[in-house]
């Protein structure tokens, strides 16, 4: 299916603010600008937010989601209603009796505890509406290699968010989530030290746009969407958009299915 698309960013309907949990790079950096040319006061939490150029018209906190103390005492004050965007991330390529526990532990509140316990903050803190937008992964579902700790970490980040769905609904009846599970971002600084092939993989400035035509057309509220590049001859890097949830793969590459024989 074809990405949505929009010459003209789409107003933002009743919405005045926008809340990014690791706007600072990549995927995030993108959500936030488009946020703002959306004419949202964006709200970027990170550890280099005070770092951003300050003729972007974002307004940065820093957050370090490794530092409990740092998730307790960050400001959630953010102007309402507002999206709140699920974005920090960090990759780890490695077997996991081949990390250290530091490893094990930091990349667990970096990608779920550390996001979870501000979500916590933010969301007691809001009249509401909210609409979450959670960046995923196609981790989440797909076989991989060597990726089992970041993998189940994004499943987990994928499972809760479906799950908070009935919360969020009682809590207020317009809030809405928009689980996003994107495969293939041409992000170095997320890839680090592997030989990848960046222009084979998808532009995050356009990937943003395709999010928030995504959530801002957004009725219903839950929906999950896959954003995933082409490898077709001629469209490498193009993404490639479809609805719903996947069944995760199973770890083994199903055995071929031999031909009958002919007698």
């Amino acid at each position: 299916m074809s990405p949505p698309s929009s010459a003209t960013p789409p107003a933002a309907g009743p919405f005045r603010g926008a809340a990014v949990i690791g706007g600072t790079h990549g995927l995030g950096r993108a959500l936030a600008l488009a946020a703002r040319e959306r004419g949202l006061r964006t709200v970027v939490y990170g550890r280099s937010a005070t770092h951003l150029p300050d003729d972007e018209g974002l307004l940065p906190r820093f957050l370090d989601l490794c530092d409990p103390q740092s998730v307790r005492t960050v400001s959630v004050d953010v102007p309402q209603p507002c999206y709140v965007l699920w974005v920090a991330g960090a990759f780890l390529k490695k077997p996991l009796v081949e990390t250290t526990e530091c490893e094990v532990e930091q990349l667990t509140r970096l990608l779920f505890t550390g996001p979870v316990l501000f979500l916590r903050r933010l969301l007691a803190g809001t009249a509401g509406p909210v609409h979450l937008i959670t960046i995923a992964s196609s981790s989440s579902w797909k076989r991989r290699e060597r990726e089992s700790l970041y993998c189940g970490l994004k499943a987990a980040q994928a499972t809760l968010v479906r799950n908070l769905v009935p919360e969020m609904r009682a809590a207020h009846p317009e809030n809405r989530i928009t689980l996003i599970n994107p495969g293939g971002l041409a992000v170095p600084d997320f890839h680090t030290g592997l030989d990848l092939d960046f222009g084979a993989m998808m532009d995050p400035v356009r990937v943003a746009g395709i999010v928030w035509d995504i959530a801002t057309g957004q009725r219903q509220a839950f929906t999950e969407v896959q954003i995933l590049r082409s490898r077709a001859p001629g469209s490498e890097g193009t993404p490639e958009v479809s609805y719903g949830a996947r069944v995760p793969q199973p770890p083994e590459e199903p055995a071929p299915v031999s031909p009958p024989a002919h007698h």
